[in-house]
């Protein structure tokens, strides 16, 4: 009984196998999980992130942008009150009253012949109902500055204040000095407050970036692991359309929300102080009214949205089963259905007019209801406010004109605060769209991994056998190999071809293990390169890709490709490429920097660039994928003179795009529906093997380049 090693691609199948009957036995404990674990909103950025980092900073001027805002409230009822007023006092007042109000002033207002009854102790109509008060002290005075507005506010909390500052500044005892400091203090107040609000801008788009950016280094991460098994091409324009759009999207998105989440709720808190200093009554008046037309209002939205997304998906549906329609034309007149068919798009072009004056009806309802709730709101606003100035004229009249103007003004910042941050859910919706794209990606499990206890990996010195391999694409059910057998002896030159030109590359980037064959083996000398080290495996199989990128540096720095390698190894490596000509005769030579996007290299001598840092690490394999790039003759002789040096000693695989390499090699092995259908040298498969005359007729025939241009 032979011993035989076992498989570890079974045996991982058998682990994964397992694990799925496992997983299906705890459905309901992995759903109840599910709704605890954190959606892709918050996994790209969690809600404790506004209070850490550049956010945290954030916040801080957010806090000082709204008591600069309540200060500018202060400000503007005094600019009004001084309007108002003219700074101008008239007064009666009795004795007690007379002398708070000098107090208050911190001057003498009592004309000197009231001084003996502003001494008169208070009047007291209990104690001899029969006297008659003492007469009112009148106090008229001129160009008191602000000083009215403090006799107004002299039992709100905040009146001491206010008389300090009367009496602190004396700009503010003058009528026109007080209106100028006003305005300056507005002013400062109003730049200060911008630059607050820009502050919390900035804390918000840092933040953003600081988020873009980490996501940017998961994609980089992501990519690196998954670029590498992209064997069509559609991993990496997945990767690169992430990268660059819908993180860039997903950034402005969360701009917006930080910037709104910070400011806007201490904005709402600071407008409802302001309306409650003002007057209590009058604000717990108009919340409920105000919230209930919010109400109204956001639920007629909704509703008219949900009616417009009903209508659009119908009417586009009938558009489409209309524009189906039109491919049958010659269907429909060789059977002589003309009549059906017309009725047919007839009904479906009224469904469809009907959807789009349903939708339209639907923007107008919306429309019609937003301006009712408007009405509403400034009827109840304005008869709340007559009803309230009523009764304050009344009982108390203390609500002057200024007040009503800042309450008003107030009220206005108010709603629309709450109406900016009304959009936020929306916003963070939009978000979680674009994150759970890019988490759908990133999520991704490479199937190539190095296995535990791998082992160093020996050059290729006998043969390379692939043994019953099979492999499906990533992205379709098409398979690209098919219990595929092959053997490949050392120190040949092979060409791997096919109809499908993905069969070919599957197998090439199955060697090296790009990607991870779904049964099967590739052997190296007798060797699993399953078992082996990722890196002894690539440092003696390179494989020369016909997309051969630029690196970002010089022309050394690209043939180095961070391998520590002397100036005289990549010059070596350069010439065996013949790229050495073409790099002395830049004007840097070997030390021209080279830029990914501008660079002045043609597709040929990227090729040889590519060729030189293949070359400079001396493998045993290797594999060259030429470009479909026309080249033109100079660097064909040079490229069939590079092939005559680097193949001689050494095992070559072609995946060619030249009808001279297929000559140049040993063996050609063509590749029909994931196997091997005909292996031997171009001159004896030109005439034995249908199939590869088929292949070659459709690669290089006179007339391909006209059928190319006419696509």
């Amino acid at each position: 009984m032979v011993w035989r090693r076992p498989d570890l691609r079974a045996v991982m199948n058998y682990r994964v196998d397992r694990l799925a009957d496992l997983d299906e036995l705890s459905q309901d404990k992995r759903r109840i999980l599910s709704n605890a674990a954190p959606g892709p909103f918050e996994r790209a950025f969690a809600n404790r992130d506004l209070f850490r980092g550049a956010a945290r900073s954030g916040l801080f001027w957010s806090l000082a942008s709204a008591v600069l805002t309540l200060l500018l409230v202060a400000v503007a009822g005094l600019i009004l009150g001084l309007c108002i007023h003219h700074g101008k006092l008239f007064l009666e007042l009795d004795g007690p009253a007379a002398k708070q109000l000098e107090k208050l002033a911190g001057e003498r207002l009592i004309p000197p012949e009231f001084k003996a009854i502003s001494e008169l102790p208070p009047f007291d109509m209990t104690l001899n109902p029969s006297a008659s008060p003492p007469p009112l002290i009148p106090i008229i005075r001129d160009d008191t500055g602000i000083l009215p507005t403090v006799w107004n506010r002299r039992n709100y909390w905040y009146g001491p204040a206010l008389a300090w500052c009367y009496q602190s500044i004396m700009t503010l005892q003058s009528t026109v000095p007080a209106l100028v400091t006003l305005l300056l203090s507005g002013a400062v107040l109003t730049l200060l407050r911008m630059g607050c609000i820009g502050q919390v801008k900035l804390s918000a788009r840092k933040a953003a970036l600081e988020m873009s950016a980490q996501m940017r280094r998961n994609i980089y991460r992501a990519n690196l692991r998954l670029g590498v098994e992209d064997i069509e091409g559609h991993t990496t324009q997945r990767a690169r359309r992430i990268f660059v759009q819908e993180i860039e999207s997903l950034q402005n998105l969360l701009f917006e929300y930080i910037d709104r989440t910070l400011r806007l709720p201490v904005e709402i808190v600071v407008m409802l102080a302001a309306l409650l200093l003002i007057n209590p009554l009058l604000t717990i008046e108009w919340l409920p009214p105000l919230a209930l037309c919010w109400y109204l209002l956001s639920q007629g939205n909704a509703r008219a949205q949900a009616a417009r997304r009903l209508a659009a998906d119908r009417g586009n549906h009938e558009l489409q089963v209309m524009a189906d329609g039109l491919n049958r034309s010659q269907l429909i007149r060789n059977y002589g259905l003309e009549q059906t068919e017309q009725e047919a798009f007839l009904n479906h072009l009224d469904r469809y007019t009907q959807n789009m004056k349903l939708k339209a009806r639907a923007q107008d309802d919306a429309l019609w209801l937003r301006i009712f709730v408007y009405m509403a709101v400034v009827a109840v606003m304005v008869f709340l406010l007559f009803i309230t100035l009523v009764q304050l004229a009344i009982d108390s009249p203390l609500l002057s004109l200024a007040d009503v103007l800042v309450f008003l003004s107030a009220a206005a910042a108010l709603m629309y605060a709450a109406r900016e941050l009304a959009r936020v859910p929306g916003i963070r919706r939009q978000a979680a769209e674009i994150s759970t794209h890019i988490f759908q990606y990133l999520d991704q499990i490479p199937q190539v991994s190095q296995a535990v206890g791998a082992r160093f990996l020996n050059p290729l010195s006998k043969r390379l056998q692939i043994d019953q391999a099979t492999y499906k694409a990533p992205n379709s059910d098409q398979e690209l190999l098919d219990k595929l057998d092959l053997i490949i002896d050392a120190n040949h030159k092979y060409a791997l071809v096919g109809i499908n030109e993905l069969d070919a590359r599957a197998v090439a980037m199955a060697i090296p293990r790009f990607i991870e064959l779904k049964s099967g083996r590739v052997l190296i000398d007798g060797e699993d390169v399953a078992w082996a080290t990722l890196e002894s495996l690539r440092s003696e199989i390179i494989f020369v890709t016909s997309n051969a990128a630029v690196f970002p540096g010089t022309i050394l720095d690209n043939i180095a490709a961070g391998g520590e390698f002397t100036l005289q190894q990549c010059t070596d490596a350069a010439k065996e490429a013949h790229a050495h000509q073409f790099i002395v005769g830049l004007m840097n030579g070997y030390e021209t920097v080279l830029d990914p996007r501008d660079h002045q290299l043609s597709e040929g001598q990227i090729f040889q660039l590519a060729l030189a840092r293949a070359l400079v690490r001396r493998p045993a394999l290797l594999i060259i994928e030429e470009p479909e790039a026309a080249l033109d003759d100079d660097t064909k002789a040079l490229l069939d003179d590079t092939y005559d040096r680097i193949t001689s000693g050494r095992t070559v695989i072609f995946l060619p795009q030249r009808l001279a390499t297929l000559k140049r090699v040993d063996e050609i092995i063509v590749l029909g529906q994931g196997r091997v259908a005909a292996q031997g040298p171009h001159s004896v498969l030109v005439k034995e093997s249908p199939i590869y005359r088929h292949w070659e007729y459709l690669r290089f025939h006179e007339f391909r380049h006209l059928s190319d241009s006419g696509r």
